[in-house]
C-alpha cells in the first residue's frame, strides 16, 4: 500500500516537471531561434476603390436622393426646399385624415397641425403630405411631429416622418 501511494505521488511530480521542461523548450526555442520577416499580403485589387468620402461626395448623394423624392412624386420641390432651407419646427397633430391616394408604399393624407415657433408662439396649418404606409400611426392626433415653414410667411409648411 505504501509503495502505491509513493508511486501515485511520483507520477504526480513527473507530469509536473514534464509540463515546466515543456514550458522552459518553449520559451528557449521562441526566444534563441532568428526572426522570420513576415512577407507582406498581396495588394487586395478591391482596396484601390476604397476612399474616404468628401463633403462634396455627401453633397451630390443628397442632391441625388431629392431629385429620386420628387421625381417619385413624394415631395414637391416647394416642399423639398423647405425642408432644405425652412425653420424647423415640431408640431402637433391635432387631426388627420387620409384621402386614399397613395404612391410608392406611401399614403396621402390630409394633417390639421399646430406648429411651434421656436422664438415662441405658435400657428395652426393645413397640410396634404405623403406619410410611408409603416408610419401611419406616428401622425395620429396628439402626435408630435417634424415641421418646417419660412420664417415670416406661415402659409406654406412641409412635414416631414420618417419610416417605422
Amino acid at each position: 500500500m505504501f509503495t502505491a501511494l509513493l508511486l501515485g505521488f511520483a507520477a504526480d511530480e513527473l507530469a509536473a516537471i514534464a509540463f515546466f521542461c515543456f514550458l522552459a523548450a518553449g520559451t528557449a526555442a521562441t526566444l534563441f531561434t532568428p526572426r522570420r520577416k513576415i512577407a507582406q499580403d498581396a495588394a487586395d485589387p478591391d482596396e484601390a476603390d476604397e476612399r474616404l468620402i468628401t463633403a462634396t461626395d455627401i453633397l451630390a448623394v443628397r442632391a441625388a436622393f431629392d431629385d429620386m423624392l420628387v421625381r417619385k412624386g413624394l415631395l414637391t420641390d416647394d416642399q423639398l426646399d423647405l425642408i432644405r432651407h425652412g425653420t424647423r419646427s415640431r408640431g402637433i397633430v391635432t387631426g388627420m385624415r387620409t384621402t386614399g391616394g397613395s404612391r410608392e408604399g406611401h399614403r396621402e393624407v390630409e394633417l390639421d397641425v399646430m406648429v411651434r415657433k421656436p422664438g415662441g408662439g405658435q400657428f395652426p396649418a393645413h397640410e396634404k403630405a405623403l406619410i410611408p404606409a409603416s408610419s401611419l400611426a406616428k401622425v395620429s392626433p396628439g402626435s408630435i411631429i417634424d415641421t418646417y415653414y419660412r420664417s415670416g410667411d406661415e402659409s406654406a409648411v412641409a412635414i416631414c416622418v420618417s419610416p417605422s
